[in-house]
């Protein structure tokens, strides 16, 4: 009995167990990571957008309140996602060079700078909440102001599984990554009509689903590393100077957090545009537009996560002709992805507006700032590939020129010049042109590193360090 016990418990254990990041089959590894990765922020990306129905269904004004909001929360996770990705990067680094006490100590102290950044945050936004709502009208202002002022609660608990996630995905577990997010929104999902309806909260209710949920998501990766699932060994005994680590965290995840400010500034600006030609509906509008991108980004971007461990595992190790192959083959896959979500959304327009609203006004404006927004969104695979692979080789300066373009040097310039000439249709053709010359800058910086790749791989074939003893 004792025996049976014991397999089993192995069998879970196995189960539960990182992937091989140094496994020959590296197409396999790829799907094994990414689409866990990509399916848990489909998850993302759907729950959302149930969201969105659920807020529908109250009024418009409570749709633009929330996309009013956004740009607040996106600042303050945009700091959660930059240690998220710095700290994937410098844990999949290590691990390649088989230093795990180096790893863990780079996720431990991460993760505390992370919780206590989100804690200073929230009262911060408690403090100043009306100064943060930019481009909000009286009438949505004090909608927007009770919502920020409880999602403030949320973002300590934001901050900490993002870089959980980051850390899961990092040692090679995307699965477990999934499997908890997929807990977590589902059971947000749930509460959402409870909190919403059953209750009679509105928008607070939104705000509340998501905080049960997020506890719900914590205790899980809490049991993970409370017995010992992973690779790496979160601690508390790290010491004072142990901050150091932070230094070069900090250094490979900039790029992500600056082009994270960058596209909430851009939102905001956005929606500001968009409301001064067409008041709510214009903000309601644009914004459907907006968040139908996320949820074709996300999936996208959670293959290209999944991968971001094996490039960075490859790095460290000094096998250039690994990096070389999986950086191909992830453009491939996040190419087909999202030329066929892009192709969808176009071709789709008004019926996915649809599922927002009902309002002939707010149909229209969405329908033409999806088609504006979607028809680049054919090349986002290429700018998310040479991201993750600056990331991984850690070229964070590279990264920066091409994270910040999109919604960067490129979106502002053309909203002061645009806008005032053309209106809304300017609003528009600022939009669709910052994204599609990203898209091409994206491809121009993808086949020099890939040529550069193959000529090191060619010359200067390196040796590779001896496989670490952790992997399975």
């Amino acid at each position: 009995m004792n025996d049976m016990s014991e397999m089993s418990g192995s069998l879970r254990k196995r189960r539960l167990a990182p992937e091989d990041l140094a496994s020959p089959h590296l197409f396999r590894l790829l799907l094994r990571l990414g689409l866990p990765a990509m399916f848990g922020l489909s998850i993302n990306a759907a729950h959302h957008t149930i969201n969105m129905v659920f807020v529908g269904m109250i009024g418009e004004d409570q749709i633009a309140a929330i996309m009013i909001v956004l740009p607040v929360l996106m600042l303050v996770a945009a700091f959660g996602e930059g240690i998220g990705v710095g700290v994937a990067t410098e844990v999949g680094r290590a691990l390649g060079a088989g230093d795990r006490s180096r790893a863990s100590t780079l996720a431990s102290v991460s993760l505390a700078a992370g919780v206590a950044f989100g804690a200073v945050s929230a009262v911060a936004i408690v403090a100043f909440p009306s100064a943060l709502l930019f481009g909000a009208t009286p009438a949505i202002e004090p909608l927007a102001q009770r919502y920020l002022l409880i999602i403030a609660i949320s973002i300590p608990l934001t901050m900490a599984q993002i870089i959980l996630d980051f850390l899961a995905i990092a040692e090679g577990n995307a699965r477990f990554s999934m499997w908890t997010l997929v807990a977590c929104f589902a059971l947000n999902i749930i509460l959402d009509p409870i909190t919403i309806f059953g209750f009679g909260l509105g928008l607070q209710g939104v705000a509340m689903a998501t905080i049960l949920s997020q506890l719900v998501a914590l205790s899980i990766y809490g049991a993970y590393h409370a017995r010992r699932l992973g690779t790496i060994r979160l601690t508390f005994s790290w010491r004072f100077a142990d901050i150091r680590h932070l230094k070069p965290v900090l250094a490979v995840g900039a790029p992500t957090t600056l082009t994270s400010l960058a596209t909430a500034g851009a939102i905001a600006a956005m929606l500001s545009v968009a409301g001064t030609y067409h008041g709510e509906d214009g903000i309601a509008g644009v914004g459907i537009a907006l968040r139908l991108i996320a949820v074709g980004a996300l999936p996208v971007i959670g293959i290209s996560l999944g991968a971001q461990s094996i490039l960075s595992f490859a790095w460290g190790r000094g096998d250039i002709s690994r990096v070389l192959a999986a950086a191909r083959m992830l453009s491939v896959v996040t190419s087909a992805v999202g030329g066929v979500y892009g192709l969808a959304a176009i071709i789709f327009s008004e019926r996915l507006a649809a599922f927002f609203t009902d309002e002939a006004a707010v149909l229209s404006i969405a329908g033409q700032a999806i088609v504006a927004t979607h028809l680049p969104f054919l090349l986002f695979g290429l700018r998310q590939t040479v991201l993750i692979l600056f990331q991984a080789q850690g070229r964070p300066k590279a990264a920066l020129a091409v994270g910040l373009a999109q919604n960067g040097y490129l979106l502002f310039p053309l909203l002061s010049l645009l806008p005032p000439c053309f209106g809304f249709s300017g609003l528009l053709a600022a939009m669709f042109l910052s994204s599609a010359l990203t898209g091409l800058l994206s491809c121009v910086c993808l086949a020099r590193s890939l040529s550069a790749l193959r000529q090191r791989s060619a010359d200067n074939p390196t040796a590779l360090r001896p496989h670490p003893s952790f992997c399975p």
